[in-house]
């Protein structure tokens, strides 16, 4: 099973769907088990729906009454249904629990998008204030600027270096400003673009998961996103080979998930989950190792996980808000830095020229 591209990603192609899917694996699994068969679930299910996934339902309906498994029909749906919720679907159909293998699924579904809600939200201010000061700097070097670079050089004084650097930086986007504006965009649309890249993927997860006070928040996220992918597929009767498999595909940092695919490959020789998640310490905590232990030991390994996640996810919400709270006065002084040097830029010259006629 190949790892997924970060551009054919369900959750980034179709992100509102998300919420949409979670209220129908939900609905899926009542209309189940009040005694409907899957293809009457799906035609009212379709009914019920709207937009994208109402023609994603109506495929998956009309496949279904063709003949094929609801298993063969979402599979076709990879930019809707991700590799946990069709293992879980194919375990339930196989093995007549698909019902109660669709409620696991929905509530995996809706504790990660509550993980992302909470990452979403302490980054929108940030991501706000950087824009929006960009777009501000970039406006100002490109009209401001240059009319206030004549002014200055007129005067006919020794100007001090704050202002020497913003004369300088006025000429360069007056000779160049339809360059430089143009081309600083498409620079960090490019770094976005190679960041995410399978070649740079590697080095970007290594570097991010060193960043002091950043690394926790990640190394949270992905241990809350790897208990409950786990959790959730040993629970739907997902065997651990596959369930590892899977998780392998869904995790979205390298170094998590070159370590389960390492687990995937290892487990088949016979090792014990526990043993083989001791051997990363630096990804898996030590109270990761032993609750895997004490759950292998008592056959609770899913109940043993998703306890985890809960746990994980807890601290990931609780780390989103501190983080917000950390970085918007750090965004503030950077900012109240780059508005003083201007200002000092522009008002030195001016008062050491007022002072001069007034003696």
């Amino acid at each position: 099973m190949d790892t997924i591209p970060w551009y054919k990603r369900e959750y980034f192609l179709l992100p509102i769907l998300r919420t949409d899917i979670v209220t129908m694996a939900e609905n899926f699994a009542v209309m189940l088990e009040a005694g409907l068969i899957v293809p009457e679930a799906l035609d009212t299910l379709a009914d019920q729906s709207t937009g994208a996934l109402k023609s994603v339902l109506v495929r998956v309906h009309t496949k279904v009454c063709a003949g094929e498994t609801l298993t063969d029909a979402i599979k076709k749906e990879k930019r809707v249904f991700d590799p946990v919720f069709v293992s879980s679907v194919r375990v339930g159909e196989t093995s007549g629990t698909l019902a109660e293998n669709l409620r696991h699924v929905a509530g995996q579904l809706e504790r990660d998008l509550e993980i992302r809600r909470n990452v979403q939200g302490a980054m929108l201010y940030p991501s706000i204030v950087i824009i929006t000061t960009l777009s501000i700097g970039l406006a100002l070097a490109t009209f401001v600027l240059p009319q206030m670079a004549d002014v200055f050089s007129s005067l006919g004084t020794e100007l001090p270096v704050s202002t020497q650097v913003v004369i300088w930086l006025a000429e360069m986007f007056n000779l160049y400003g339809f360059i430089i504006t143009p081309g600083f965009v498409l620079l960090v649309a490019g770094l976005f673009v190679l960041a995410r890249s399978r070649f740079m993927q590697p080095l970007v997860d290594t570097f991010t998961l060193k960043i002091p006070g950043v690394n926790t928040f990640l190394y949270d996220l992905n241990l809350a996103r790897f208990s409950r992918s786990l959790g959730t597929m040993l629970k739907s009767g997902v065997p651990i080979q596959e369930a590892l498999e899977i998780t392998s595909v869904v995790l979205s940092n390298y170094r998590y998930r070159d370590s389960v695919k390492t687990m995937h490959q290892k487990i088949a020789s016979g090792e014990s989950f526990s043993e083989l998640v001791a051997e990363y310490p630096r990804l898996y905590p030590k109270i990761i190792q032993r609750m895997i232990a004490v759950g292998e030991r008592s056959g609770g390994m899913s109940d043993t996980l998703e306890y985890m996640a809960r746990h994980y996810e807890q601290k990931v919400e609780i780390r989103a808000k501190n983080l917000s709270t950390i970085v918007e006065p750090i965004l503030l002084l950077v900012i109240g830095l780059a508005v003083a040097f201007l200002a000092m830029a522009i008002f030195t010259p001016i008062y050491s020229i007022t002072e001069g006629l007034s003696l």
